[in-house]
């Protein structure tokens, strides 16, 4: 399984997106009628009318499936502009593919000081109890892993699903899906804090192999930080990645340099769980 992290457009998701998935769960053809009505993209627009079209009464259970899941795709996962004409997909979607384990595993080692990704067996331990019920007070990672925040207005499974995973609790305030998002204050809010992550992170790795200097650090860290465009050659690989290290290095700083990016252009964030083969957009 990969993970897909898509930049989304903070406006469209909020005012259109949003409030259409909350309508749709109780009147799913009313909220086609009224999303098209915004919509300048030929191909949504079609999908919205023809799902429109041939719904029986009631929530998404009401429309068809495919089509259904064509329009949530387009919707979630491509880049989206304000037009004249009303709200269209406008350039070729950029992003960030990888497995989905070898992502959650990055994302955990930069965000929760007590990961222990230099045991193999525990740390895997760590990761399928994550993708189980992720938490929410783990940053990147539990967008990952599908954790909602804020808490949706509507159930997230019940919109889109790939894996089957899902879990809808509002007494708790609490979701999770095979997909997810966060809006651009948080990508932003998640740069700010990243240098000092990721710092922590090799501080972590010089404790672990006593070492009076980690060989190479300022080179790693400002790779990770956008200010170096080419990681350095390892002289010590790094104890938690073993003979990998220097793979895992140049996937972590693909994927600071994409919630970078996202932070930069002030957009937010998409994440699906999918099936297929690893590719790096």
């Amino acid at each position: 399984m990969d993970v897909v992290l898509r930049p989304i457009n903070d406006r469209f998701f909020h005012e259109q997106v949003l409030p259409f998935f909350t309508r749709a769960m109780g009147d799913a053809s009313g909220a086609l009628e009224a999303l098209s009505n915004h919509l300048g993209d030929a191909q949504a627009f079609t999908l919205c009318q023809r799902l429109a079209s041939s719904a029986l009464p009631g929530g998404v259970g009401s429309v068809d499936s495919d089509g259904w899941m064509d329009l949530v795709d387009r919707l979630v996962f491509q880049p989206w502009r304000e037009a004249p004409g009303g709200w269209e997909v406008g350039g070729s979607p950029g992003g960030y593919a990888d497995e989905w384990d070898e992502a959650l595993n990055l994302a955990l080692m930069v965000e929760d000081p007590a990961y222990p990704y230099w045991d193999t067996k525990a740390a895997r331990v760590v990761r399928d109890n994550f993708r189980r019920r992720p938490p929410g007070e783990q940053g990147l990672a539990s967008l990952l892993a599908g954790q909602w925040d804020p808490f949706p207005e509507f159930p997230p499974d019940r919109v889109f699903v790939t894996q089957g995973r899902g879990e809808y609790a509002v007494r708790e305030r609490f979701a999770f899906a095979d997909w997810a998002w966060r809006p651009a204050k948080t990508v932003v809010h998640w740069q700010v804090n990243l240098p000092r992550k990721l710092e922590r992170l090799l501080v972590r790795e010089q404790e672990r192999m006593k070492l009076p200097v980690l060989p190479e650090r300022d080179e790693v860290l400002g790779y990770w930080t956008g200010r170096l465009n080419q990681p350095p050659p390892l002289s010590v690989l790094f104890s938690g990645l073993g003979p990998n290290a220097a793979t895992w290095i140049r996937e972590l700083g693909a994927l600071t340099l994409h919630l970078r990016t996202a932070a930069q252009t002030k957009q937010g964030l998409a994440a699906l769980v999918t099936r297929g083969t690893t590719v790096r957009l």
